[in-house]
């Protein structure tokens, strides 16, 4: 090779190094600046902001972990509490008893929410009343409401059909307080029977085993004019057959009674005052008849 050709050669390859040289010292002097946000770009939220400062300084905490009493990670442990049991419900053994004869359990009563229950005993056509009360899981008796009642004449029994003079089997809820002319103290709603109440007993009528007011849809030819029965004067309703099954009851009541009834449970006016005033729509009020 001519000496010429590698002094050319020699001299480019020189010129290429000290021009690599040049950019590297460049690159070095002039650091990327940080980037600034366009508008068009998405700006951190307050929570990442919030986010990032934490996991910084965890990562912190981390690091200075190597002393054992900084920066410890502890689990943070709850325990769950023990599930509670719930309180056993008790009651008087007269009270288990007749719930035990109408088929009926504490239990039940809770799951419902009866906190009060008129009970009543029936032999023949007599009956013993009673009512108790729960507070605290723990049901009580009133001794000052025990007293002697009716059934219907034919007794108690669980196969209803109108007409069939007996009271009728089982649990049932109290409903409306009702009377003629004095409002009494009770904490049941209540209605007044005036001229124009009736309570249909006619299987046959749309209306039947309802509590009507006015003849505007009469479409019965049997119900009782509630005005003319002098033993509701006070009372309540005992909500049976409310699906109005054909022919199976209508118009069971407590109500004043000095003798066996037609399918209601009576007692004297005094008694049937005393459990008006105690009973109260809030507490769910039931009636156990057996």
């Amino acid at each position: 090779m001519k000496k010429k050709t590698v002094v050319i050669i020699a001299l480019v390859c020189l010129a290429i190094i000290l021009a690599s040289t040049a950019i590297t010292l460049y690159v070095v002097m002039n650091k990327k600046k940080p980037h600034t946000a366009t508008n068009d770009e998405a700006a951190p939220t307050v929570a990442a902001t919030a986010a990032a400062s934490q996991n910084t300084t965890a990562g912190e905490s981390t690091a200075s972990s190597t002393d054992p009493s900084v920066g410890e990670e502890v689990a943070d442990i709850t325990e769950a509490p023990a599930t509670q049991a719930p309180a056993a419900l008790t009651a008087p053994d007269e009270m288990s008893a007749i719930l035990a004869q109408g088929g009926t359990s504490l239990q039940q009563l809770s799951d419902i929410g009866c906190t009060q229950l008129v009970m009543v005993s029936s032999s023949g056509s007599s009956a013993e009343i009673r009512f108790f009360s729960c507070e605290d899981h723990t049901w009580t008796s009133d001794d000052t409401l025990t007293c002697s009642g009716f059934v219907g004449r034919n007794g108690v029994t669980s196969d209803m059909h109108e007409g069939g003079n007996a009271s009728p089997f089982g649990l049932y809820h109290i409903g409306d307080a009702f009377y003629i002319y004095d409002q009494p103290a009770t904490g049941l709603s209540s209605f007044q029977v005036t001229s124009d109440t009736y309570w249909v007993d006619d299987p046959d009528s749309s209306h039947y085993n309802q509590h009507m007011e006015g003849t505007a849809e009469k479409d019965w030819n049997s119900a009782e004019h509630m005005i003319d029965i002098d033993g509701y004067r006070y009372g309540f309703v005992i909500d049976y057959n409310t699906a109005a099954a054909y022919a199976k009851g209508s118009a069971i009541f407590f109500h004043i009674s000095s003798a066996p009834t037609a399918g209601c449970v009576g007692a004297s006016e005094s008694s049937v005052l005393a459990y008006l005033a105690k009973l109260n729509a809030s507490a769910n009020p039931f009636i156990l008849i057996v």
